[in-house]
């Protein structure tokens, strides 16, 4: 017999593998499609990521800042490039690489480089950045942020780029240090660069922004 008297109905059989009240957990709307990280490789060619270099240390290097300028989080140096007649191919090819990627692995709203890109030195004997994140005040909305590997492993010691998602030590994921890999991750991600003991790693980083998140 279907009892509607007070608007629902009642009538009908429960499973029998399962009592109402098993399990545990929730159901959601929508599945979480943000990674962690991702990582492209053999993207720019050996000419490409000299030609690199040779830009990033045509320009003065300054050292490195941090937000509220904290002594002994970053020891670095670097230097600025920006879209013109000299850069425009690599800003295109960077352009097509994370749009790619980002439609694969984060899906974030994303409008284009509003700092330009940074190209960095940690030398011997102990070039470093400390544990940070890339957002802050001052800066636009950092959504997604990539590193670019210029030096060959072979050339240093230490110099790992390390992301941390929480956990313990053992959670810390090491980025592939092959010359030429694009590492991506959401800005909001911590990570550091370890200290550099032997030689010099080079390194080209930016910044993707886009709407606030709502």
């Amino acid at each position: 017999m279907l009892d509607t008297r007070d608007g629902v109905a009642l009538d009908f059989d429960l499973p029998k593998q399962a009592e109402p009240g098993d399990g545990k957990g929730s159901w959601p709307f929508y599945l979480d499609h943000v990674s962690n990280y991702a990582w492209v490789e053999d993207v720019l060619t050996d000419g490409e990521l000299d030609a690199i270099v040779r830009m990033g240390e045509a320009v003065e290097l300054e050292r490195g800042t941090t937000g509220g300028n904290r002594d002994g989080v970053r020891d670095s140096y670097v230097s600025w490039l920006y879209p013109n007649a000299v850069t425009g191919w690599l800003f295109g090819k960077l352009t097509d690489l994370s749009v790619k990627v980002n439609a694969e692995w984060f899906r974030y709203d994303l409008l284009g480089f509003h700092q330009g890109l940074q190209f960095t030195n940690y030398s011997e004997p102990s070039g470093h950045y400390d544990w940070h994140i890339d957002r802050g005040p001052g800066h636009g909305v950092r959504k997604l942020s990539f590193s670019v590997q210029l030096s060959d492993p072979d050339e240093y010691d230490g110099g790992e780029l390390q992301l941390w998602f929480g956990g313990g030590e053992e959670e810390i994921v090491v980025a592939p240090k092959k010359r030429g890999t694009v590492v991506f991750f959401p800005s909001y991600a911590m990570h550091r660069v370890t200290p550099v003991t032997r030689g010099t790693r080079q390194s080209l980083v930016a910044w993707i922004d886009g709407p606030p998140f709502r």
